[in-house]
């Protein structure tokens, strides 16, 4: 994308990676995610070390800064109140 806004609201939000093909990715409350195979690590198993959302604004900020990985930047703040 040409322009910055452009490639802010439009970086990570392909619908096709929904089985919804929601054109604005859904909001994602599961604080636990299914395995498919019991003892192997999916992309996403609880939400503090990651979830769909957190993925997408990972590759936002990237995409932003012209680097290719953001990962694991993006921290919930009410994990440090405890």
């Amino acid at each position: 994308f040409k322009h910055f806004a452009t490639h802010a609201i439009h970086v990570g939000q392909e619908p096709e990676q929904w089985s919804s093909w929601a054109v604005v990715p859904p909001i994602t409350l599961s604080t636990i995610f299914k395995q498919r195979v019991p003892g192997k690590d999916e992309e996403y198993k609880y939400t503090r070390f990651g979830n769909p959302n957190r993925h997408i604004l990972e590759q936002v900020v990237a995409a932003l800064d012209g680097a290719e990985h953001c990962e694991h930047l993006m921290g919930w703040t009410g994990l440090g109140a405890a």
